[in-house]
């Protein structure tokens, strides 16, 4: 099967990552104070206390231990904080809210992996959701987008794209990855940071193989350090490709002439999957990528790749039945 576009042109911008806020001074921070006597000297260390007073250098070890002890036990019966093994194994002590424990605490956010790439989901979607079959946090699929393409010109088929656009695929963290049955992860070879852009072969306006022009669409965009990876999960009946910018950088023109990766998940029509890489390029063959199915270990690289107009496509595609496909991209 085909999953490949002819035409290229390419623009982009970056995704911008939030600035970081300003550290307070600390000249201008106010400490915050005991809120009486007990937590004051519980605050307190003995050798600010002076030796010779209560707690100090020269008093009376045993005295001093018992008293410390009394004084903790009371300020644990102060808190009320309920014991663990009253709460069952798995308990977990919620804060208090205004004297009560919380119903529900926020989750903690995943550990970051050395290695990886900042990725878009420490924050909850900013658009509707649905039940997909693929994973969680993705939208609606798109209109039109399991209507089938006609059986001589199957590049006519519009596939997922999302409501909104783009949202048919997602960065997320490694050890989100199971939850996902489609993911792609990029990782970066090079000695050289590499700037990713990724799109939908279905533009931003509706029409196939419109959204490799970025003055009509707009492509997904992430850089990748020297040794960094990605991890990217895609909806059902999503088809995208991608290429590494070879400045570095998403602009108009840096993907013109590089090596393109292709992939579909899940073709609403077959179910089917594939991938390709691709190296139409007017002004040579540049940039080296593999890309491989991590069940089976078929790879397919620059050297394999769908050279010119006049190949058959299907001849450079790798097909996967239904089921998950999970990818690995290297660019080398």
């Amino acid at each position: 099967m085909s999953i490949s576009s002819l035409n290229r042109a390419s623009s982009s911008q970056p995704l911008s990552s939030p600035a970081a806020a300003p550290a307070q001074g600390v000249a201008g921070t106010q400490a915050q104070q005991p809120r009486n006597d007990l937590r004051r000297m519980l605050m307190t260390d003995s050798f600010e206390q002076g030796p010779g007073r209560p707690g100090g250098a020269s008093g009376n070890f045993a005295a001093q231990l018992a008293q410390a002890v009394s004084q903790l036990t009371q300020l644990v019966n102060a808190l009320e904080v309920p014991s663990l093994g009253d709460l069952g194994e798995d308990a977990q002590v919620a804060p208090k809210v205004g004297g009560a424990a919380s119903a529900s605490a926020t989750p903690a956010a995943a550990p970051s992996v050395q290695g990886a790439a900042p990725t878009e989901s420490a924050a909850a979607p900013a658009h509707p959701t649905y039940n997909s079959d693929a994973g969680p946090g993705f939208g609606p699929p798109s209109a039109g987008s399991t209507e089938p393409a006609p059986a001589n010109a199957p590049w006519l088929a519009k596939n997922n794209v999302g409501s909104p656009y783009n949202s048919n695929m997602q960065l997320i963290d490694p050890g989100q990855k199971d939850q996902f049955k489609y993911t792609n992860t990029f990782t970066n070879k090079t000695n050289a940071p590499q700037t990713i852009t990724l799109w939908n072969k279905t533009g931003e306006n509706g029409n196939p193989n419109d959204g490799q022009n970025f003055d009509k669409s707009t492509p997904k965009t992430f850089t990748l350090q020297p040794g960094q990876s990605q991890v990217v999960a895609f909806d059902s009946n999503s088809s995208v490709a991608w290429a590494a910018s070879k400045d570095g950088s998403a602009k108009p023109g840096a993907n013109s002439g590089q090596t393109w990766g292709e992939a579909t998940f899940a073709n609403s029509g077959t179910g089917w999957s594939g991938f390709d890489t691709s190296q139409i390029a007017p002004a040579g063959h540049n940039g080296r990528m593999s890309i491989t199915n991590e069940a089976t270990g078929k790879t397919v690289t620059e050297a394999n790749a769908w050279q010119t107009e006049k190949d058959d496509p299907a001849l450079h595609d790798v097909g996967v039945p239904a089921g998950p496909l999970n990818l690995s991209t290297v660019l080398s």
